[in-house]
């Protein structure tokens, strides 16, 4: 097969194509209401996620070229891109509304969500920095400066666009920590910083933002207001009550139709494109972030089971092969990858069999949505390139 041959982790390569495959299909299946609520056909809907797979797969083929030594070399460069990129949220010629908040920028005619990428050019500086500076973390000075201090200020520019991507980014961070065995001293510290700020901005959204929709509309206020959707989400998960006024009804609905669509699922499912819940729009975000419950009601227990299983196979995967690396960088990388995959499977599952608050946060790899999909398969192809060069795959 020439210079076109694939090289690296067959079976990587393998699950990504299944997820691929698992994806188009599952979109196909739930986007009734999406189409609806734009104006526009399934077949549309549809067309735009194989146009985003095929995007995907061309980063993929681009990522997987790049020789090791670039990655590593230029791992600061392509955090500095990133950290560019949350800046451009708050740049009002970039700003995109996404469900009624910025969240995504404007590129040429298109809008992707820079919190995305954000998690690449994190997961590249924690692997270039932790395996520059590993040993010579002495001091809280230096783990702060080196380590810490970065992740505090992408969790800063984040967090008033996006409580939920602020606390993925951090529990990353912190899981990648504990993997490459930071010692706890610093851990801790670090995790009662975060605490900390977290603490005095909810504080300062109480005592100064809170009930205030004049306040919370001002350039400062527009900081806290993400607080108030969080606490809102959170009161949804504690109560059963949809009367009380604190309770994020929508939030609540669906975390209650998504548990329904997948108990009605049963062990095998309804059968494809027979799923009522989905059909019928009674989960209005079924194709992006609550699309495993259009896979536990038309594919039944077997088909969530598969999905899981599949996704847990992939983070032994990584995990395996970054253990057996003789590269720190790729080592750190994969760990960083695994941590990233595993976070959001995780949250994603948890709230949307009602074990966790609605936050919003995609499955990876199978939610519709460009930004995410694009972001996912850049971080695996990237480890997949890293992995090629160590191990000489034929």
């Amino acid at each position: 097969m020439g210079a076109f041959s694939i090289k690296g982790d067959k079976v990587i390569w393998i699950t990504v194509v299944m997820f691929a495959l698992i994806s188009v299909v599952a979109v196909f299946s739930s986007s009734s209401f999406l189409a609806s609520s734009q104006g526009t056909s399934k077949l549309v809907i549809f067309l735009e996620q194989i146009k985003s797979v095929l995007v995907g797969m061309a980063a993929l083929f681009l990522c997987y070229l790049i020789p090791m030594r670039w990655y590593r070399n230029l791992a600061f460069v392509f955090f500095g891109i990133c950290v560019a990129m949350l800046l451009m949220l708050y740049i009002p010629p970039f700003q995109a509304k996404i469900n009624g908040a910025v969240r995504g920028i404007k590129i040429a005619s298109h809008t992707i969500q820079p919190f995305e990428f954000a998690k690449v050019g994190m997961v590249l500086y924690l692997a270039r920095a932790i395996e520059k500076w590993e040993d010579s973390l002495d001091t809280y000075k230096d783990f702060f400066l080196k380590i810490a201090l970065p992740i505090f200020a992408v969790c800063g520019l984040i967090v008033s666009n996006s409580v939920s991507s602020t606390l993925l980014v951090g529990g990353i961070s912190m899981l990648v920590l504990v993997f490459m065995e930071i010692r706890w001293k610093y851990i801790f510290a670090m995790m009662g910083v975060i605490l900390l700020a977290g603490g005095l901005m909810y504080g300062v959204y109480t005592v100064a933002f809170k009930g205030s929709q004049e306040k919370l509309e001002t350039p400062v206020g527009k900081i806290f207001n993400r607080f108030g959707t969080v606490e809102n989400r959170f009161a949804s998960f504690k109560s059963d009550k949809e009367e009380e006024e604190e309770v994020d009804k929508e939030s609540k609905r669906q975390s209650e139709n998504a548990m329904v669509a997948i108990s009605e699922g049963g062990l095998f499912g309804k059968g494809y494109l027979h799923g009522t819940q989905t059909t019928y729009g009674f989960v209005p975000e079924q194709s992006t972030d609550f699309i495993f419950c259009t896979v536990g009601e038309e594919w039944g227990f077997m088909g969530c089971a598969f999905v899981i299983i599949l996704y847990a196979f992939m983070i032994m995967r990584i995990i395996n092969n970054a253990e057996r690396s003789r590269e720190a960088f790729t080592r750190i990388y994969g760990y960083c990858v695994a941590s990233c995959i595993f976070m959001h499977l995780f949250i994603n599952i948890g709230m949307t069999i009602g074990l966790m608050p609605v936050i919003g946060i995609p499955l990876p790899l199978l939610s519709y949505g460009g930004s995410s999909l694009w972001a996912f398969t850049i971080l695996i192809f990237i480890f997949i390139a890293l992995d090629r060069e160590e191990n000489k795959y034929f």
